[in-house]
């Protein structure tokens, strides 16, 4: 690839991604002066040989997504202190020859709900995460912070384990043949895996047996109702994709990398609604 990258998105798969229409957009709006957004497809095998040709390219910053979120914590040479809680980045800034890690999955996470979800079905109440990679590690983070009781639960047992060690917050791991037994008493559950993407479908959960005013979170915004979600709706539980979240952490990176704090119009809304 020749094309000049200043800013874009790197993961496996990356087809999915809305990015450069969110970035592009305020490129556009605030006449910033750099080349537009793009979207990489990165393996993860090729990780560390893909991103340092960016960097040498003059390369200003990347987004990271699946699967890639936890090798980009350790490829950076610093981490911010929210970086460092969740050992994931999502966010990746060359200057001064060096590699900065940030994580913005967890005030994206935060800001992406509504306070009445919060206070209804996160603070003082039992939530479920579903997956442990790099979004679930920020999502565990974010639910902590509003005070939640946080249980987690993916297929391998292993990297659920490992989250539960690696974080200054220790959510309680539930094996998923145990999950039957706990999710009668959850209020929020969140799915932060890429089951539902492409031809994937997400069956941890078995819906009959979920507190019917449960609230159903999915960070997947492309399709924009997973089956997982339609699930939910057919059973007129509260639910949620992950549109604004995307959202909300883009205006982080935005930020890092322009100074520039953009606003979430009506405008970028709609060019989003289109899709």
């Amino acid at each position: 690839m020749n094309e000049v990258v200043k800013t874009g998105v790197i993961g496996f798969p990356i087809d999915h991604s809305v990015s450069p229409i969110i970035h592009n957009h305020w490129i556009d709006e605030y006449q910033v002066n750099t080349d537009s957004y793009k979207k990489i497809g990165v393996e993860p095998k090729l990780f560390e040989e893909e991103v340092l040709r960016l960097k040498e390219s003059g390369a200003l910053g990347l987004n990271v997504t699946v699967p890639l979120k936890e090798l980009a914590f350790s490829f950076s040479e610093e981490q911010t202190e929210i970086a460092k809680q969740t050992g994931a980045v999502n966010t990746l800034t060359f200057k001064n020859g060096k590699v900065y890690g940030d994580n913005t999955d967890v005030i994206g996470f935060q800001r992406s709900l509504d306070q009445e979800t919060v206070e209804n079905n996160i603070a003082n109440k039992k939530c479920l995460v579903l997956g442990a990679g790099g979004a679930a590690r920020a999502v565990v983070c974010a639910l902590s912070n509003l005070n939640g009781e946080v249980f987690i639960c993916n297929r391998t047992l292993e990297k659920a384990l490992k989250i539960q060690q690696n974080l200054r917050v220790q959510p309680e791991v539930i094996e998923q043949q145990n999950l039957g037994t706990v999710v009668g008493e959850i209020s929020f559950i969140v799915n932060t895996t890429s089951l539902g993407l492409g031809n994937t479908e997400n069956t941890m959960v078995d819906f009959t047996q979920v507190n019917p005013q449960v609230f159903v979170y999915d960070l997947i915004y492309n399709p924009k109702l997973t089956k997982f979600l339609s699930a939910a709706k057919e059973r007129n539980f509260g639910y949620q994709n992950g549109m604004k979240m995307l959202i909300e952490q883009a205006a982080e990176s935005f930020k890092i990398w322009h100074d520039i704090h953009p606003k979430i119009s009506d405008e970028l809304m709609n060019l989003l609604e289109e899709l």
